[in-house]
């Protein structure tokens, strides 16, 4: 159950990020964005047009209610839920992914990569000591 909490909230985490992340002036150095740490360190050294902001933006918004309603269903199967989030989780950095260029994708990849090595074994929080 404690994974399923830790996996709704860096999705919420991340939803909010990106859509605060979204809504800042170009130009403004991304390490002092506000929004979640998880956006941050994805979309850290891209600099986004403010088209792709917007877009950005968007996507963000279609995302957090589509989690917002699974989150809102006490009914929901939570492995199921769980598998979900990750898809949608998956399927909302390919559509961010899809507004970059080149050259941001390969940093967004790079981030992307090194957010995977410092997870902890297992995709849930590390133990409390």
């Amino acid at each position: 159950m404690r994974k399923l909490y830790a996996i709704l909230a860096a999705v919420l985490l991340m939803s909010t990020a990106t859509m605060a992340q979204a809504q800042q002036p170009q130009g403004q150095a991304q390490g002092q964005r506000g929004g979640g740490r998880g956006m941050m360190m994805l979309m850290e050294g891209i600099t986004l047009s403010a088209e792709q902001q917007t877009k950005v933006d968007s996507i963000a918004r279609k995302y957090a209610g589509e989690r917002q309603a699974m989150m809102n269903d006490q009914n929901a199967d939570r492995d199921a839920m769980r598998t979900k989030m990750r898809e949608m989780m998956t399927k909302q950095q390919d559509d961010i992914k899809a507004l970059l260029t080149d050259e941001q994708k390969k940093i967004f990849e790079k981030n992307l990569a090194d957010m995977a090595a410092r997870r902890p074994a297992g995709g849930g929080r590390p133990p409390r000591s």
